[in-house]
């Protein structure tokens, strides 16, 4: 019974990748897979490279780097990639030597310090640079090991069973059917009365026909063309074991035997369903194996329903079953909020390297873990059943947009999003007025935070505000809270609570005998402890008041056609100089020739 498991990666200078970042992968015996989520070209793909060339699913030799994989293109950034691995010990085919991928799978990239001279993986028992004991049993022992590597977004180079015209299989279903083949003693007993049935099959068949005629022509122009060399042209089927990786699956539609299509005759969502039925088929054959399941976005050409039942029932399934599966998605169907501690969130910092900001799993890597918040102390989790209410209503809606964004700017109500859509494009608009470099100006203020990747997530109180910011902060997204302060300024003033460290001790909160008030109040107070004062605004004594509605009806057609009117003023109050900073628009501050211009009024 083979088995191999991943225990972390660390990687340096690879492409995105600058400091080095250290992730731990959980242990397969937890039951869940690892998931590495993460907006667009934050490095989700680089990551599963840095796996395949550690494991030399991907083989490294001189030609596989160019100056295009080393960070920002600078040859001394020599990529780093060093990738933890345990696996059992199997006699290789031989039957006298081992194969062994424990330890710790080491990228090492030659230059010259001009140009790339050479590249290889070397296995080392100990993750250190002195008295380092090689691992010489890790040469060519991937293939005595179950690791099925399916990009997804290539759906159809999947199902390809055919060898190229380098003889070379590519697909993991090609891969498999002759790991199949070649293991099969059975199959292979019958090669020689499979190959003597053909011929005479193949013989019979051709007899007199035009197709041997044609053939004997070939052969008598061939023998004159080799100078009368003696040959013989045979015209039949491939070798035996490629007769099978040249068949094709068909489908019979609604049970229908007779009229079959080809499986590469459907689109790809049909494809990825047929896929899921390989890969349990797989498991399934490999009950006493445990195998590594590494797969780039399943979630693709999948709808929603779908999605969640790829992921629950096909990789759950295979990690509940002791495989370890690793894989990228966009998705947050193919997450469990309620089990954060086999996800992996990628993030890029003001540099735009990309940087691990959420990883806790409870095994230890070697390396130091860059996760920047601690999991609740009771439950280990973030988003627990106790506050399941507040789930469903703001997070579960949302969560799409929480995670694989940039930032999130955390409002109050739907007219908080209206108006702070709305404000903020009038903003990014009046900041780039004079960069020539931007053709068209109200689409770019249109689809700013689009670009910027910065959602606007309603959470409906302050209470699942307080549940949010903490989500945020236990995933390492960087957030703005928004909220209504509930007081007038001279009744309660924000900077008075601000200083308060024991609200229940003080004598504002003990004046107050309205229990609403008290509510309100501590409420606001609980706010300003969870949220970080750059990373918060209050609008006194709400939005409506800020905005200068005043009326009692929210009506948002009122309040779309106050902030559209020529008279509207953006104030400080409304749009602090501090949300001015987390959303960027400093950046925008240049005309065309790079120079910066005046600073944005913000009143």
């Amino acid at each position: 019974m083979s088995h191999i498991k991943l225990t972390g990666i660390q990687i340096e200078n690879y492409r995105s990748f600058k400091a080095s970042q250290a992730i731990p992968f959980i242990d397969p015996s937890y039951g869940k897979p690892i998931s590495i989520i993460g907006y667009n070209n934050v490095g989700k793909t680089t990551l599963m490279n840095s796996i395949l060339y550690g494991l030399q699913y991907k083989y490294v030799s001189p030609n596989s780097f160019t100056i295009d994989d080393f960070h920002n293109r600078d040859i001394n950034n020599i990529p780093k990639i060093i990738l933890g691995v345990e696996s059992s010990v199997e006699y290789k085919y031989c039957g006298e030597k081992q194969a062994n991928m424990t330890g710790y799978h080491k990228l090492d990239i030659i230059t010259d310090g001009d140009q790339i001279s050479g590249g290889k993986v070397e296995c080392f028992f100990e993750n250190s640079f002195e008295d380092r004991t090689k691992n010489y049993n890790a040469f060519g022992a991937l293939r005595y090991f179950n690791i099925f590597y399916i990009n997804f977004h290539n759906i159809k180079d999947e199902i390809v069973t055919q060898k190229s015209s380098w003889g070379n299989i590519k697909s993991f279903l090609g891969k498999h059917i002759q790991k199949l083949i070649s293991e099969d003693s059975e199959m292979n007993e019958k090669k020689d009365t499979f190959h003597q049935s053909l011929k005479v099959t193949t013989e019979t068949v051709l007899e007199g026909s035009k197709i041997k005629n044609f053939i004997e022509a070939i052969n008598k122009n061939y023998v004159s063309n080799l100078r009368n060399q003696a040959c013989h042209i045979e015209f039949g089927l491939p070798n035996y074991e490629d007769i099978f990786l040249q068949m094709l699956f068909k489908i019979g539609l609604n049970g229908d035997q007779e009229n079959l299509v080809p499986i590469n005759h459907f689109g790809d969502g049909y494809i990825s369903m047929f896929i899921m039925a390989v890969i349990q088929a797989i498991a399934e054959f490999s009950e006493d194996d445990k195998c590594l399941f590494l797969f780039e976005e399943p979630e693709s050409f999948l709808h929603e329903n779908h999605q969640e039942y790829f992921y629950n029932n096909v990789l759950c399934k295979l990690a509940e079953n002791g495989h370890q599966v690793i894989y990228t998605t966009h998705s947050d169907k193919m997450i469990d909020p309620f089990n954060t501690r086999s996800i992996v969130r990628l993030d890029m910092n003001e540099n735009n390297e990309t940087i691990v900001s959420y990883s806790k799993p409870s095994n230890e890597f070697e390396f130091s873990n860059q996760g920047t918040s601690e999991p609740d102390e009771t439950t280990g989790e973030i988003i627990t059943y106790k506050e399941y209410n507040q789930f469903i209503k703001s997070i579960e809606p949302n969560l799409n947009r929480i995670l694989f964004s940039k930032k999130v700017i955390l409002v109050e109500g739907p007219n908080d999003v209206l108006v702070y859509k709305e404000i903020i494009r009038k903003k990014v608009l009046e900041a780039v007025e004079n960069n020539d470099t931007i053709i068209d100006k109200d689409l770019y203020a249109r689809t700013f935070l689009n670009f910027e990747n910065i959602s606007i997530v309603c959470h409906h109180g302050k209470t699942t505000a307080i549940y949010l910011t903490e989500l945020c902060k236990h995933f390492g997204i960087d957030y703005f809270v928004i909220n209504d302060w509930d007081f007038e300024e001279d009744d309660i003033s924000i900077e008075h609570v601000v200083e308060l460290t024991d609200l229940r001790a003080s004598q504002l909160y003990r004046s107050q005998q309205d229990s609403n008030r008290k509510g309100m109040l501590t409420n606001n107070w609980n706010l300003l402890q969870s949220a970080r004062n750059s990373q918060i605004h209050f609008n006194v004594k709400k939005l409506e008041s800020v905005i200068g509605h005043n009326s009692d009806n929210k009506n948002s057609l009122q309040i779309w056609n106050l902030i559209k009117s020529d008279d509207f003023v953006i104030s400080h109050n409304l749009f602090p100089q501090r949300l001015s900073d987390f959303i960027g628009l400093q950046n925008l501050n240049i005309n065309n020739s790079g120079e910066e211009v005046e600073d944005l009024q913000l009143t």
